[in-house]
């Protein structure tokens, strides 16, 4: 347990150093990338349904939506690992 605290505690000291922006805009783009890459691909093979036309508006929405949450929801997550980080760095300064 205590290695895997230091590995992530040593991992979030050089994550933070790149900045929160650099940390908020990696993951966002890193997961709604890969989620409308995974749509795009889903329509392509499979969806007889829809036509372009309706599938482009769909991502155009899907887009947005996912840009806008994954911003507020990576923003979270930076603040929650800094919570984590400073415990740990404040734990460690009292050793």
């Amino acid at each position: 347990m205590n290695s895997w605290i230091n590995k992530q505690y040593n991992s979030w000291a050089i994550t933070r150093r790149k900045g929160r922006l650099h940390y908020v805009v990696k993951h966002t783009l890193i997961v709604a990338g890969a989620v409308l890459l995974g749509s795009f691909l889903g329509f392509m093979l499979f969806d007889k349904i829809r036509n372009w036309g309706e599938f482009s508006i769909d991502f155009g929405i899907a887009a947005i939506a996912l840009l806008v949450f994954g911003l507020v929801i990576n923003h979270i997550i930076w603040i929650v690992a800094e919570i984590f980080y400073e415990k740990e760095f404040a734990k460690r300064e009292r050793t």
